[in-house]
């Protein structure tokens, strides 16, 4: 898989994950229609606004221009993994391609967990934010401070509708994913492709935007390895690590819900 990365984009973190709305979206689609083709026949009418729908239909065009990449979800979707399931898979996606949520999860709030912090508020987050927008963003505009306060309550957000973070009120608490066998499998198929290395799955930083830890990792792949579903060997420094797939696209394909 060549993995294609978006600059990074104010819209896709304010939107947020609209998780519901893509897997509607992606449970329903047609392979043969076009991204516009799929929206028309699956979206028009859906909404409560007009207003509402073109939101969510710019923002999803933004985040998937690369479709053929997103596959696994949508197979996924369409061989019945349930919603909250397959939100997992939408985390890492969108870890592994948007740049403002991918350095939030891995620059500060895994580091913050690990560190044992218990609780987050938005407010914590806005030194992120300011710091890392000017690396990050293609404009010379710094955000004002709204945006500021805006980028991190969003971010804050995004994290909790992904269920790394919970709580109804502004002070949200770290919730690591237990991911189930068939969603780890898919984590190692297509963290394998990010990385472009099977060995350097299990210290891979991408298990950080689900709060999982390398031991954890390990721990996984050894019962796996028990389990035949996968061939991990180790010796000394030397990972040796065989999928039971060539793509996270053919692991989806094949995938039994």
């Amino acid at each position: 898989m060549t993995r294609k990365v978006d600059a990074v984009s104010q819209r896709l973190i304010r939107k947020g994950a609209l998780a519901e709305e893509t897997y509607m979206l992606f449970s329903r689609w047609h392979i043969s229609d076009t991204l516009e083709a799929n929206f028309d026949r699956i979206f028009n009418g859906r909404f409560k606004t007009v207003a509402w729908e073109k939101e969510v239909k710019t923002t999803l065009r933004r985040r998937f221009r690369d479709i053929d990449a997103a596959m696994p979800l949508v197979l996924a979707s369409k061989n019945g993994l349930p919603l909250d399931e397959w939100c997992h898979w939408l985390l890492l996606w969108i870890g592994i391609r948007e740049h403002l949520y991918r350095d939030f999860a891995l620059t500060w709030l895994f580091p913050e967990f690990e560190s044992g912090r218990y609780q987050v508020r938005p407010e914590d987050v806005q030194s992120f934010v300011r710091s890392t927008w000017p690396r990050l963003s293609r404009k010379t505009i710094p955000l004002s401070d709204y945006g500021v306060v805006r980028g991190a309550r969003d971010l804050v957000r995004m994290a909790t509708d992904f269920g790394v973070l919970t709580g109804s009120g502004s002070q949200k608490t770290f919730s690591p994913l237990h991911l189930s066998d068939r969603s780890f499998l898919y984590y190692v198929h297509a963290i394998a492709e990010a990385e472009t290395s099977t060995s350097s799955i299990p210290q891979s930083k991408f298990w950080q935007l689900a709060l999982i830890r390398p031991t954890e990792v390990i721990e996984a792949l050894l019962r796996l390895h028990q389990f035949r579903k996968l061939d991990y060997q180790v010796a000394g420094s030397l990972v040796q690590l065989t999928l039971p797939f060539e793509s996270s696209r053919e692991y989806a394909e094949r995938m039994v819900a």
